[in-house]
C-alpha cells in the first residue's frame, strides 16, 4: 500500500519533497491525528498498533465528516509521520551519535496521520468509540486510548532526505545538524520525520524519509 502521495497535485507537495542536501521551508500549521508512545519501535507492539489506529481512525473521521468539502483536493493518503526525543539528558538525538540509535528505551514518541481540517471533539469521540469496540490486544486498546487530534505548527525549518535503513540515519541527522550551524541555526522543535516509504512497507534498502528540523536563528 502506498502511504505516500508527493506529486504535483498534492496541496502540500512541497512539503514532502526533499533531496540529500538540506533545505530551508516555511511550514504552516497542520492538522493531525496523533498517537503517544514510549521505547524501541522496533520492539514495541504499541508502536506497531498505533500505526493501524491512525489509518483506522482517519477512515472513521473521514466517513463522519461526509467526504471532502468545496475546494478540497483529491490527494490520496497522506504519509505517516512521527516526532521523536528522549527522556534521558545525556541522550541528545539532534548530535547524530550512532549510540542514540542502539538503546532506544529512553526514546518518546508521536505518530502522525496529517488530516484536511481540524477534527473537532466529537468527531474524535466517536472515531475512538468506533475503534474500541474492536481491539484484539491490549496494546490496540492502549493505542486506541491514546488517539488525539492536534495542531502542529512547526514554522521555519530544515529538511533533507535519508534514503536506506533506520540504522544508517545518524549520519543523515549529524549531516543536517552540521548544516544547522553552519548557517546560523538552532533546532526549535522536535525531531521530525515522515515516511514516504515507511518501514513496514518495504525492505530497508528502498526506505525513504524526510527528516525536517524546526529552527530558529541563532541570538533570536
Amino acid at each position: 500500500m502506498s502511504l505516500g502521495n508527493t506529486t504535483q497535485h498534492h496541496p502540500y507537495h512541497r512539503l514532502y519533497e526533499a533531496t540529500s542536501v538540506p533545505a530551508l521551508l516555511e511550514v504552516p500549521p497542520l492538522e493531525y491525528l496523533a498517537v503517544d508512545g514510549e521505547g524501541d519501535p522496533q520492539d514495541s507492539k504499541l508502536f506497531a498498533a498505533a500505526i493501524e489506529t491512525l489509518y483506522a481512525a482517519a477512515t472513521a473521521v473521514a466517513a463522519a465528516s461526509g467526504g471532502p468539502r468545496p475546494g478540497d483536493a483529491d490527494h490520496g493518503p497522506s504519509p505517516l509521520e512521527g516526532l521523536w526525543w528522549s527522556t534521558d539528558p545525556d541522550l541528545n538525538l539532534h548530535s547524530g551519535d550512532p549510540a542514540c540509535w542502539r538503546d532506544r528505551t529512553s526514546w518518546r514518541w508521536t505518530l502522525l496521520l496529517r488530516q484536511r481540517h481540524a477534527v473537532d471533539a466529537a468527531t474524535l469521540a466517536a472515531a475512538r468509540a468506533e475503534l474500541t469496540g474492536d481491539c484484539p490486544t491490549p496494546e490496540a486498546a492502549a493505542a486506541v486510548s491514546a488517539l488525539g487530534a492536534r495542531t502542529l505548527r512547526e514554522g521555519l525549518c530544515v529538511q533533507v532526505l535519508h534514503e536506506g535503513p533506520i540504522e544508517n540515519e545518524p549520519a543523515t541527522v549529524g549531516a543536517l545538524h552540521r548544516h544547522l550551524d553552519a548557517q546560523g541555526l538552532v533546532p526549535a522543535g522536535r525531531h521530525h520525520e515522515i515516511y514516504l516509504v515507511p518501514s513496514h512497507t518495504a525492505p530497508p534498502s528502498r526506505l525513504r524519509t524526510v527528516l525536517r528540523q524546526p529552527v530558529r536563528r541563532r541570538g533570536r
